[in-house]
């Protein structure tokens, strides 16, 4: 399709997603982009004129329209917030667990309201953070390699 791409940008770009910055696949220079909501507004507005803004925001404001006008060929839109989905991946690493004990504290600290404050409350009373980090490493591995593959796309892993 275009240029070997780095595995490891998807990766971060995924561990970035939020709800104010998308992020895209430029797939001629295999660079990951990333536009905040601010600045797709600002482009796609008709009286936006890209010589009075910021000199900081006049190169994301013109990415931003490049990337409205070449979104599905030269861009290639990452996978969001929604579809990371961080709760799924808390309960896949709760499953991981092999203390029951551990495990049901971390079942029930993830349903309901304050599910991740109270999980990462969890992560530092039990003194799981480096366990966690590594789990989600893999699983945002996976996802992207798993997105490069669904889309067509050569990667390289470091």
């Amino acid at each position: 399709m275009g240029a070997e791409v780095k595995l490891e940008l998807i990766i971060e770009a995924l561990e970035m997603a939020d709800d104010s910055v998308s992020s895209y696949l430029d797939v001629e220079t295999g660079e990951v982009r990333s536009i905040t909501e601010e600045e797709f507004d600002l482009a796609a507005d008709p009286q936006t004129v890209i010589e009075e803004l910021p000199d900081w925001q006049r190169e994301a404001v013109k990415l931003a329209r490049s990337i409205h006008e070449q979104e599905g060929k030269r861009y290639l839109t990452l996978p969001d917030k929604f579809d990371v989905h961080e709760w799924a991946i808390m309960d896949r690493f709760s499953e991981t667990l092999k203390d029951a004990r551990l495990r049901n504290d971390f079942h029930d600290g993830i349903r309901g309201a304050g599910a991740f404050r109270l999980f990462k409350r969890l992560l530092t009373e039990y003194n799981l953070w480096d366990a966690w980090n590594r789990f989600k490493q893999v699983e945002l591995r996976q996802m992207a390699i798993q997105w490069c593959e669904e889309n067509g796309i050569t990667f390289r892993q470091l």
